[in-house]
């Protein structure tokens, strides 16, 4: 899938700034489905139930992409488009993963090999751009203040536990790509070899998966390829493929101005597509101030002051920029008008 909705600068045609593109989301919030509460200063990244369905979730916690012996070594593949007329200065990849029961205060992960190329990766013929499947490009890996969980309620109870910690780990990756859909393949490994980590998929809540999702699993040893796919709870629930969360940090050149801004998926705008009012999910409840609201030109067209929420219902019908401003870096988001 060609996941341009992600991707700041291709919304934005007047700005140059220092920014990331998120491949998707991870953060379901800081309370589970069953009305647990994270601890203090984490949310749950809980597998999800489309909504309304109370009798099928997902039931896979993460995929195995990391090196843990001679005989066991695995990859992870997703793709990324960079929009037409731009070009993008990298600078670092970030990838998520956990390995369950570990209980450090340091990530028990030290090892990120990354490689770029410009086309699917488990066809015949593909070119890598950037990297490769050897070189260690670990640059550092922090608590990402997330733990992994199973459906804490649908289609039967699950509590909530803090087993799966999950850690961002980062990797350089300087590179200058132009416009084009591109793949990342990569590759984590622990301080401990053989405990091997997981990487779980990009969860929104819910929703089991999205039309489109199309990551990959290598097998190095075996040189075999497949999709990353959710079999579900129970066995015969439908099945739905998966993506995978990463975050790439990168400056667009050729533009005028300068400004950090972030895209940050835990802000989610909803109701969006919006006919009147609309809500912003705020997760690390940082104070909004202002909202400002652009058309696809970057041209201002109102703000709004920061509040619980926000009524646009005087906006034609179309795309619009959120620059939502806070005590953070600015944040943006989409909006679709109805």
């Amino acid at each position: 899938m060609s996941k341009t909705l992600f991707i700041a600068i291709a919304l934005i045609a007047n700005f140059t700034f220092a920014q990331t593109f998120n491949n998707g989301g991870l953060s379901t919030g800081a309370t589970s489905k069953s009305g647990t509460a994270a601890p203090t200063g984490y949310t749950w990244s809980e597998a999800q139930n489309n909504t309304g369905n109370t009798t099928e979730s997902n039931t896979n916690a993460g995929y195995g992409g990391t090196y843990s012996s001679a005989t066991v070594s695995f990859f992870i593949a997703d793709d990324f488009t960079i929009p037409t007329g731009q070009i993008w200065n990298i600078t670092a990849i970030d990838f998520f993963a956990y390995q369950t029961g570990y209980t450090g205060a340091t990530s028990p992960f030290n090892t990120a090999r990354v490689n770029i190329f410009s086309s699917d990766p488990s066809v015949a013929g593909a070119v890598s751009v950037f990297g490769n499947d050897t070189t260690n490009r670990f640059s550092s890996s922090v608590d990402s203040n997330m733990y992994r969980i199973f459906n804490s309620q649908v289609p039967t109870a699950s509590t909530p536990g803090t087993t799966r910690k999950i850690w961002k780990i980062t990797a350089s990756t300087p590179v200058t790509l132009t416009a084009g859909t591109y793949w990342v393949k990569y590759q984590l490994q622990n301080v401990t070899v053989a405990n091997a980590g997981f990487l779980p998929p990009v969860t929104i809540p819910g929703t089991r998966g999205l039309a489109g999702w199309n990551a990959k699993q290598n097998d190095a040893i075996g040189g075999t390829w497949i999709s990353l796919i959710d079999d579900g709870n129970p066995s015969t629930a439908q099945d739905y493929p998966m993506d995978m969360p990463f975050i790439i940090t990168f400056t667009n050149t050729g533009l005028g101005t300068k400004e950090v801004m972030q895209y940050d998926n835990r802000m989610q705008i909803y109701p969006n597509p919006v006919k009147d009012v609309f809500k912003i999910n705020n997760p690390e409840k940082n104070k909004i101030s202002e909202v400002e609201v652009m058309d696809m030109s970057g041209k201002i067209i109102k703000t709004l002051k920061g509040s619980e929420e926000y009524n646009v219902s005087d906006l034609v019908k179309g795309n619009y920029i959120l620059k939502i401003k806070s005590t953070e870096p600015t944040k943006i988001a989409k909006l679709i008008k109805q």
